[in-house]
């Protein structure tokens, strides 16, 4: 999956999610710096499994620490499926 468009999805999630104004949103902000506490990191985190059809159990509310770091982790657990497409 292309890394620019994933961003983008996450950034749309976290704006439908957190109720923030999407243009507001950058990849560097920390989730900290979005007023988001740990409810609403676990609320962000299964939004996003079920958008991507993920499980993210392998990482826990304090893994998540920017919206780069959630990029990150979700560039890993999507390769695999990239890499099985034809």
């Amino acid at each position: 999956m292309n890394t620019i468009t994933l961003e983008s999805q996450v950034l749309d999630l976290v704006a439908a999610t957190a109720n923030l104004d999407r243009t507001l949103l950058a990849p560097e902000l920390t989730v900290e710096e979005l007023g988001m506490d740990s409810l609403d990191v676990l609320r962000l985190t299964y939004a996003i499994e079920k958008h991507f059809r993920i499980s993210l159990s392998a990482y826990s509310h304090t893994d998540v620490t920017s919206l780069a770091r959630l990029v990150e982790i979700l560039r890993h657990e999507t390769a695999p499926r990239a890499a099985a497409q034809p």
